[in-house]
């Protein structure tokens, strides 16, 4: 046998246009296929009073202060949470395990929220409580994002804890923590 026959040819191209075919498939499917959802969290943290050094500290001490409801917020911080759904697909109220909300704790002194997004779905102590804000369970459509935003006294150290069922949460602000806080090696 010398050279290859007709038969020989078009079972040899069937095997190549099988083998591409599923090359291309597997493609297709990671990319428009099923995927999970994916959350973006951020948080920016705003210290409300300056104090440039501990002289000006001890003169400037009775000068400015920041109340709430008439209570006297002691070191206070403005917490902004941003939420976004970036996923292919909305994140109902039934992608929250036994309908259990995503905790965010600040790990400091919580006095209200000032503004948020989506008040029928967010939830805090009470003045002068730990700094826990829940949000959910609540349908967050794709593309949409919630904010929320509280003051806080104390600088703001934040956990997530997520319920959320086939829902990737990525944290932005821990990146970014992380980030300012490596030490390059020489």
């Amino acid at each position: 046998m010398t050279g290859w026959d007709r038969s020989d040819q078009l079972t040899a191209l069937g095997i190549v246009v099988a083998v591409i075919a599923i090359v291309v498939g597997a493609l297709a499917a990671r990319r428009w296929g099923a995927r999970r959802r994916l959350l973006r969290f951020d948080c920016i943290i705003t210290p409300l009073i300056l104090v440039p050094s501990k002289h000006l500290e001890a003169w400037s001490k009775d000068l400015i202060k920041v109340t709430y409801r008439d209570l006297e917020v002691k070191e206070p911080h403005l917490a902004q949470i941003r939420l976004r759904n970036v996923g292919p697909s909305d994140v109902s109220s039934a992608h929250f395990d036994e309908g259990k909300p995503l905790s965010i704790n600040l790990n400091c002194i919580m006095y209200g929220i000032i503004s948020s997004s989506i008040p029928t779905a967010t939830t805090t102590p009470a003045i002068g409580g730990e700094a826990i804000i829940e949000l959910g369970p609540h349908l967050l459509r794709r593309g949409e994002e919630w904010l929320v935003s509280a003051l806080v006294s104390g600088h703001p150290v934040l956990e997530i804890e997520s319920s959320l069922i086939d829902t990737d949460l990525r944290n932005d602000y821990a990146r970014r923590v992380d980030e300012a806080n490596e030490v390059p090696i020489p």
